[in-house]
């Protein structure tokens, strides 16, 4: 089993659950973490050789609204475990794919082969799910890129299916495309695992460039670039330009950010443990009833979050 953090050499200390699995097998053209690791660290090398005010702010956001949708994604698929055992079948496939679909976002977001603006945070789901294929490709065999492509895919169906079509012979799983939450789950936490992985590789990239932060703090996010960087977070992924959401929690924490965070520093850390539980507690049922939903049972499904 390798050891990632080693891999992306830093001193930060995170029990990766499924990457440290993926070895490289040459026999079958899979490149394994320490493939994808080479490519990975050379391109935030090359970010932390121009790094900016301007590019600490960017950061700061990208792995901000990563976070968040991995924490949505958890949310997600706790919910369709939940849906699964209160037999509210019709939402399972909707929530596993949405799980799945997320995780995959918040992959791109902290991938350093990928942009930053209103395309990133509007991707579509065939777009998503090619540039991620891409990702994938530098890790898993072609084999193994077929198989994430056509789970993806069934899952994708099977939201479909159950969003307009509502089949005859009833529940998911009795006919037509239908990924089962576990299933969907695993391909989400490797999406997330890499992202994280992602996120550790450019903190160490910034540290061998500078030096730790008693020899060089870091940056303090411009402003300016902040807020105008931030415009397009607001607008979330809608696709509706006239309409912007401003969550007021979501402001608070990006300026408190913009003071506290000078250098990269891996999301999961990002907004600490009693933001973390503000954000799950923020789902929780207004209704005393044991058989209610409760958010605070699902935090570690994806990421092992403070």
């Amino acid at each position: 089993m390798l050891d990632i953090n080693s891999l992306a050499e830093t001193d930060w200390s995170y029990e990766f659950r499924e990457i440290p699995n993926i070895e490289i097998k040459t026999n079958i053209g899979q490149p394994g973490m320490p493939g994808y690791a080479a490519k990975t660290k050379l391109l935030f090398a090359n970010i932390a050789e121009r790094w900016s005010s301007e590019l600490h702010a960017e950061w700061l956001q990208r792995q901000y609204v990563a976070l968040k949708l991995i924490m949505g994604a958890t949310l997600q698929f706790g919910s369709a475990d939940h849906a699964q055992e209160q037999n509210l079948q019709m939402a399972v496939p909707y929530l596993a794919y949405y799980g799945m679909f997320n995780a995959v976002r918040a992959n791109l977001l902290t991938s350093p082969r990928s942009g930053w603006g209103k395309n990133s945070l509007k991707i579509g789901h065939e777009k998503a799910i090619e540039k991620y294929l891409e990702e994938l490709k530098l890790l898993l065999s072609p084999e193994e890129v077929s198989k994430s492509t056509q789970l993806f895919v069934e899952a994708k169906r099977g939201r479909e299916l159950f969003s307009y079509r509502f089949p005859s012979s009833g529940a998911p799983g009795r006919g037509g495309s239908f990924v089962y939450p576990d299933a969907a789950e695993h391909f989400a936490r490797v999406a997330a695992e890499l992202a994280l992985f992602n996120s550790f590789c450019l903190g160490a990239a910034i540290e061998n460039r500078y030096g730790t932060y008693e020899e060089w703090p870091g940056f303090k996010a411009n402003e300016r670039q902040l807020s105008k960087l931030w415009k397009h977070v607001l607008k979330g992924t809608l696709g509706d330009e006239d309409y912007v959401h401003i969550d007021a929690e979501d402001m608070y924490r990006v300026k408190r950010m913009a003071r506290s965070i000078q250098r990269p520093l891996p999301f999961v850390w990002m907004i600490g443990e009693g933001g973390i539980e503000d954000f799950f507690g923020s789902f929780t049922s207004s209704c005393d009833d044991e058989t209610g939903f409760n958010p605070d049972d699902h935090w570690h499904r994806l990421l092992d979050l403070p």
